[in-house]
């Protein structure tokens, strides 16, 4: 366009403008007045068009499409001059519909040097800034697309570009972002800032907003003991959220069950229908506290007639512990199976082996406490007590063939056929040697013969004895005996006497040589002597001999024996028989 087109532009746009300040009645003036006065001429108005058209910049005018082409829309500004609204300032096949040929439009003026150059995109944006600036002022709703994620939440379309925090999506922590993406909902705006084009917005307030407006409505409708069905809105480790028709309450994780409830994930899931009772109302707060167990009667109210004593039935093992696990017989009723009443035998020791969490296992009712809500539970009841049968078959007296299940200082536990388990005591192993640890006679697995020695089936306990299954040796020594053995050691008090394996005897000082022979030698290791019992103790296991005594009887019977004949010997004849 050439200087002087553009001039005329100019022009046509200052004659456009007096025309528009003649319509203000504060100006009094019409444009007849301004052609008809005297002194202004068109260098006046463009002079002054140059000084304050700066600010008519940012005006709206109104006008009409006349031409359509590639570069954009020849728009018809009076006085014969035109126009262009670019293209170029919409994005790509972004080019509003309602621009066409014959179309009036509102634009505003950017430029003015050679062709005037004007702009339906910035009178729109400014339409849409008031219209949004409008809207944060008075609270008003305004509809939105969440268009994608961005640091800290979403970017939303709402004519412009919003930020959505994203704890301002929802009332509930949101997870999975991405299910929102192209998702359409009502928004507030919660900042606004048109110079630095700035807009903030939540659909968190309208949803506590339309909640708040719903729990009043509720509260009034909702009373203590109502059953209710509810929809679970959220979880957390302390109970359930339940929307009961606007209003959410609170389901304790105490009251969702009579029995003990761990995880709330196992029963309930986001979305879940339930039904409720209302336990309580706090109409000041607005809390409402909800229970699924009350709308049933507790399960301990029925316990006898459902768990008489007797019954046999499964069971779940939910804990063990070292005295014994506890077993769910049905939801919210669990007895305790003690270690003891597992098994007749080795109880305890097979309850750890075998018992895990989790196992079924059948098991028999021995005692119900409902007062105390505990029930006694018994698996070896359930079969015949070997005790029962025991004193008859394994009389004090009885050989028993046992297999040796486990070794300890004071003894070794054996075990019969039929599963009882009794002891062999220490003392009990020999009758001669003194054992200082089980483990130096027997070993687990062996299989040994015992002698019963007790039994008291009422307390399940057995002893047994290895060393009566030979008589007692002791029991061969009486006092007056003569005995031979060979002396084994020497002390400074006597000599001990091996009189057979295991069993020895003590001859003292005093009682190993006779009266008349004071300067005898005392018995040494290894000589063979003949004594006479002078003692014998079978409860300290002690034999005590003397051949002193032995040769005096001897001696005293061999006068005897000479003093009784008819012809009594002479000194000479005894001498000569010696």
């Amino acid at each position: 366009m050439s200087k002087a087109a553009s001039e005329i532009s100019v022009c046509t746009l200052i004659l456009r403008r007096i025309s528009e300040m003649t319509e203000d009645k504060n100006l009094g003036k019409t444009l007849t007045d301004f052609e008809d006065s005297e002194g202004i001429n068109m260098a006046d108005l463009m002079k002054n068009f140059y000084k304050t058209g700066a600010a008519d910049f940012e005006k709206e005018i109104e006008v009409t499409i006349v031409e359509e082409n590639e570069e954009g829309f020849m728009v018809d500004l009076g006085m014969k001059s035109e126009g262009m609204i670019p293209k170029k300032e919409f994005e790509e096949g972004q080019v509003p519909p309602e621009l066409k040929v014959g179309a009036k439009v509102k634009v505003k003026i950017v430029s003015t040097y050679g062709q005037p150059v004007l702009s339906y995109r910035e009178v729109i944006e400014k339409a849409k800034w008031d219209a949004l600036q409008e809207a944060f002022k008075n609270g008003k709703r305004i509809a939105g697309t969440v268009l994608r994620t961005v640091k800290g939440g979403f970017l939303v379309d709402i004519g412009v570009d919003a930020f959505l925090h994203i704890s301002q999506l929802d009332t509930n922590f949101v997870k999975e972002t991405e299910k929102y993406i192209g998702q359409s909902y009502e928004f507030i705006i919660t900042e606004f800032d048109w110079r630095k084009r700035k807009v903030a917005v939540s659909r968190r307030k309208i949803i506590e907003d339309e909640k708040n407006v719903a729990r009043a409505s509720a509260l009034e409708n909702i009373a203590e003991g109502q059953i209710l069905d509810g929809t679970v809105s959220k979880i957390t480790s302390y109970g359930a959220f339940i929307d009961i028709g606007g209003v959410d309450g609170l389901l304790h994780i105490g009251d969702v069950a009579w029995y003990k409830v761990k995880t709330l994930g196992d029963l309930l899931h986001v979305g879940q229908t339930v039904r409720v009772r209302v336990l309580k109302i706090d109409r000041d707060s607005g809390r409402i506290s909800l229970s699924m167990k009350n709308l049933a009667p507790h399960p301990w109210e029925s316990v006898t007639e459902k768990f008489p004593i007797g019954l046999v039935m499964k069971g779940i093992v939910t804990s063990v512990m070292n005295y014994g696990a506890f077993i769910e017989l049905e939801p919210g009723i669990v007895g305790l199976l003690h270690a003891s009443e597992y098994a007749w035998n080795d109880s305890e020791a097979a309850f750890k082996r075998e018992l895990k969490k989790g196992k079924e296992i059948d098991v028999k009712i021995i005692n119900v406490d409902k007062e105390n809500k505990k029930i006694a539970l018994s698996v070896k009841k359930m079969f015949t007590n070997p005790w029962d049968e025991a004193l008859r078959r394994y009389a004090p007296g009885t050989v028993v063939k046992a297999v040796v299940q486990n070794i300890m200082p004071f003894g070794a536990f054996v075990k019969l056929p039929d599963g009882i388990e009794g002891l062999v005591h220490i003392s009990d192993f020999s009758w001669t040697t003194k054992v200082k640890h089980p483990k130096d006679f027997l070993k687990k697995g062996d299989e040994i013969e015992v002698v019963v020695l007790e039994i008291n089936p009422h307390n399940e306990k057995i002893s047994f004895s290895l060393k009566h299954t030979n008589p007692d040796p002791y029991k061969n020594y009486k006092v007056g005996a003569v005995v031979k053995g060979k002396v084994v050691r020497c002390t400074d008090f006597g000599a001990f006497v091996r009189l057979e394996p295991g069993v020895e005897a003590l001859v003292k000082n005093k009682n190993a040589f006779s009266r008349t022979d004071e300067y005898q030698s005392l018995p040494k290791e290894g000589e063979e002597i003949e004594a006479k019992i002078i003692k014998a103790d079978m409860k300290n296991r002690r034999i005590e001999v003397s051949i002193k005594k032995l040769e005096f009887e001897r001696e005293r019977k061999l006068i005897e024996e000479y003093s009784n004949k008819d012809d009594k010997p002479t000194l000479g004849d005894i001498l000569t028989e010696e």
